[in-house]
């Protein structure tokens, strides 16, 4: 096998070629003059192209040392486009606040998703490329997930346009679509609790027990009524909750394990199972 095809296996390269795709993404993110926006395996350039001519400051970042080199020599004369020959899933992201529209590596999407989302930086918006069924997992309202209850608190994600397989090169088995992940302002919860927040939810789909009260041992005496009120069934199971809930819940379990007067032995232990070390969160 040619290390060209060898390369673009490995690194998951197809790369997006038709130029009307590559409008309708940069349009629909609303980049404008003067955004830092990076374009995560930016391959053959030509989205880079597209937010450069917007008026972004552009950081195409690739990992294929051979194509690095070739968009070092396209962007020599572009002052607004800096290459970056970096892996982004360990290089430094940006401190400032900045964006992200790219035609992200399809076998790494999930990787380049945490790498992002769980960053402690300054994304703000982020319009990427994806197999459109993740498109339709991550984005879609209602297919609770641990990966997005994890991340809702803080993000909003919603299903962009689907992209055929034919506008790609070499050509997909499958279709693709955007992906909007954008920040939210203000956040449903302080980010100082993130951590434990997402141990908390962890610990709830993770659990042996199949429902929410029974994974997490909340109190039945206070769960029904608060569920009922949060509007979800005392024997809802984790998929069901949405990101308002899962917040609404994890402040509630944290005033019962802390106070004398609310059952705190059997909320201290759902809090205390929320605090275990946790599987890979999907």
């Amino acid at each position: 096998m040619p290390d060209r095809a060898v390369r673009r296996r490995v690194l998951s390269q197809n790369f997006l070629v038709d130029r009307r795709a590559i409008e309708g993404l940069v349009d629909g993110s609303g980049v404008g003059e003067g955004d830092l926006v990076l374009d995560i395996g930016a391959g053959n350039g030509l989205i880079s192209v597209a937010l450069a001519r917007r008026g972004a400051r552009v950081l195409a970042v690739e990992r294929d040392p051979g194509l690095a080199e070739r968009l070092r020599a396209k962007f020599a004369t572009w002052p607004s486009v800096t290459v970056v020959e970096a892996d982004v899933l360990t290089t430094p992201l940006p401190s400032e606040p900045y964006r992200v529209v790219a035609n992200i590596p399809f076998g790494i999407t999930t990787k380049i998703l945490r790498r992002l989302l769980d960053d402690s930086g300054g994304l703000t918006r982020a319009d990427v490329i994806v197999q459109a069924e993740v498109a339709r997992k991550r984005g879609t309202r209602g297919r609770g997930t641990l990966l997005n209850a994890c991340w809702e608190p803080w993000f909003e994600f919603a299903t962009g346009a689907r992209i055929p397989a034919a506008a790609f090169r070499p050509k997909p088995r499958v279709d693709a679509a955007i992906l909007v992940v954008a920040r939210r302002d203000p956040p449903l919860l302080d980010p100082a609790s993130r951590r434990d927040y997402e141990r908390f939810v962890t610990a709830a789909f993770e659990g042996a027990r199949p429902t929410v009260a029974s994974a997490l041992m909340l109190p039945r005496a206070q769960f029904a009524p608060l569920a009922a009120k949060l509007g979800f069934g005392a024997t809802a199971l984790p998929s069901q909750l949405d990101a308002a809930q899962w917040v609404a819940l994890f402040r509630a379990a944290r005033h019962f394990a802390g106070s004398p007067n609310s059952a705190p032995r059997h909320a201290a232990r759902g809090v205390a199972a929320a605090q275990r070390p946790s599987r890979r969160r999907r």
